[in-house]
């Protein structure tokens, strides 16, 4: 911790200058005053150690004398240029990531478990507010959670797990389309957590479809697939997008700026993934109706909202305009991935400094 006096007032600093990951023996080196010894500057500052370890001093005559060898000074100036991409780097409000190139966020498997722990019971809920509203017939609010919440633990450790296990094995920029790569590994986690996805459903909709869960969680599997891909893309790559992008002058808190991230990210994913909701449960509560009669069935439900003065014509293409761009139960599908894209992210970033035995990254 430093102590620096700023407007006559004295400040407790906690600033790292160097290499702040640790090394194999768990050791952290840190420099302290090194931009004022070559000239033996004067520095307005206190330093004070609040760990135990080891402290080593360096002269300014000797790091002149060694600055005169050829090799040592090109290792300082590659030291000072790898610094300076570091503290670039912690500028937020200045990167620029494309959404398709953003990288994972280190994660934890105990701390994914927790956070997606937390939010199964948020998620069913308003699971079940949404079936309510597209089907008339409400159901319990937690179903099967026995099955819901092993299930959602699994399943969001596959969207995190899957995400960083690609980063690893696949360099998009190796291929000659790195752009269709990239494309590729952001669509692979929701299509692959598809079938758990469905299982998922299947526990809210038993009111509604008399199936045994171990027949029904195949209804619906076609649009469920294309609605758990944008899944996949606002929970990581779209959250992290919107978070880089946030000034970081208007929002300095690092879980603010999770929260802001993940909040803009599931107004879209929701918003956009509501159509392919809408017919995935349909299908899954109403098996014996196809996709284009439960379509049919949104655009009725539309037409009342439509005035009576228009012609039939004119009534039927509004209706079906409304019911795409403003699908019934939209504000309860979004509300539901917000609220869920914040308490995952935000679960997991606040939990990215505890130190917990199992991380996914080392794992590959």
């Amino acid at each position: 911790m430093r102590q620096r006096m700023v407007n006559d007032q004295t400040h407790h600093i906690v600033d790292t200058f160097g290499n702040t990951d640790p090394d194999t023996f768990g050791n952290r080196k840190v420099a302290i005053g090194a931009l004022h010894v070559l000239h033996s500057e004067p520095a307005f500052a206190n330093a004070t150690c609040m760990s135990d370890g080891h402290m080593y001093t360096l002269h300014t005559e000797v790091l002149k004398k060694y600055l005169g060898e050829r090799e040592f000074s090109k290792e300082v100036v590659q030291s000072l240029a790898v610094e300076v991409r570091r503290q670039a780097n912690q500028v937020r409000w200045l990167m620029r990531t494309p959404l398709l190139e953003q990288k994972p966020k280190k994660t934890n498997v105990i701390a994914v478990s927790i956070a997606a722990g937390i939010e199964s019971f948020y998620r069913s809920g308003l699971n079940a507010a949404m079936n309510a509203r597209l089907s008339g017939h409400w159901g319990k609010l937690f179903p099967n959670m026995h099955i819901q919440l092993p299930a959602r633990v699994f399943y969001i450790n596959g969207f995190k797990g899957l995400r960083q296990y690609l980063d690893y094995a696949i360099k998009p920029e190796e291929y000659s389309n790195p752009n269709a790569v990239r494309l590729g590994m952001s669509f692979a986690p929701g299509i692959i957590m598809t079938p758990l996805s469905s299982v998922l459903e299947a526990s809210n909709a038993g009111h509604m479809n008399p199936e045994p869960i171990t027949s029904r969680w195949m209804r619906g599997t076609c649009w469920r697939m294309a609605r758990e891909v944008i899944f996949g893309i606002g929970l990581n790559q779209m959250s992290d997008y919107w978070e880089e992008r946030i000034p970081h002058t208007m929002v300095e808190s690092e879980a603010l700026r999770t929260a802001f991230g993940s909040m803009i990210s599931g107004v879209l994913a929701g918003y956009l993934s509501h159509i392919p909701h809408n017919l995935s449960t349909l299908k899954l509560m109403t098996p014996s109706k196809t996709y284009w009669q439960h379509l049919a069935s949104l655009v009725d439900q539309s037409e009342s909202r439509v005035p009576n003065s228009l012609s039939p014509a004119s009534r039927r293409a509004v209706a079906t305009a409304a019911a795409i761009l403003f699908p019934r139960a939209v504000m309860i599908r979004t509300a539901q991935i917000v609220g869920s894209f914040i308490i995952l992210n935000g679960t997991i970033n606040a939990l990215k400094y505890v130190e917990l035995p199992t991380s996914i990254p080392t794992a590959f």
